[in-house]
């Protein structure tokens, strides 16, 4: 429902730009620029809904097959750059990437499988040794008990460990963004 709102508001805010810049002229580099942007942010409307669920992956397959080669690029640049260390939206992207690469570069699709499970390990290691902290520190103030059980996630040891995580993967992160958009640029 929001993204649809953002689509509206994507266009009225072309319509309005339209209407204030009437009479004057761009130039091809102005246009193209113009044109770029509106493309990119038609691209994240799209992957939002993707990633929401709002939409199928072969409706967005679709899409991109029926899109301008540098409305394909603004897609899978917003797809790729959605690659985050993020449980919710990590399995879409994958799908995607997954089913856009087709069966030519298994190998990067293995890579991003790989560094997906590297940082499910790390994470539950981090969580594992946090959850231990909290329960250490539970038992100092005198609670104990089979049914205690710490809130891992709520804590500020936990936000401090994903930062840190997330930061330890980004190098990774980021090479593999780059030769994601590589292989996706040779397929069409």
């Amino acid at each position: 429902m929001q993204v649809r709102w953002h689509m509206a508001e994507i266009k009225s805010s072309i319509e309005l730009a339209m209407e204030r810049t009437k009479g004057l002229t761009f130039t091809e580099e102005e246009r193209r620029k113009f044109e770029e942007e509106r493309e990119r942010r038609v691209a994240q409307a799209l992957i939002l809904q993707y990633l929401k669920g709002e939409m199928v992956l072969r409706e967005l397959e679709r899409k991109r097959r029926e899109a301008t080669p540098t409305a394909r690029k603004a897609l899978d640049m917003v797809l790729v750059e959605s690659l985050e260390m993020d449980a919710e939206a990590l399995p879409k992207v994958q799908e995607a990437i997954e089913s856009w690469l087709g069966k030519t570069n298994r190998h990067l699709v293995q890579k991003m499988k790989d560094l997906t499970v590297q940082w499910g390990q790390a994470v539950q290691k981090r969580k594992k040794r946090i959850k231990a902290q909290l329960r250490e520190e539970l038992e100092r103030r005198g609670i104990r008990g089979s049914a205690v059980e710490p809130n891992v996630e709520a804590s500020q040891a936990w936000e401090k460990a994903l930062r840190e995580l997330q930061e330890e993967f980004s190098d990774k992160v980021s090479s593999l963004r780059e030769q994601l958009l590589g292989a996706l640029a040779q397929v069409d």
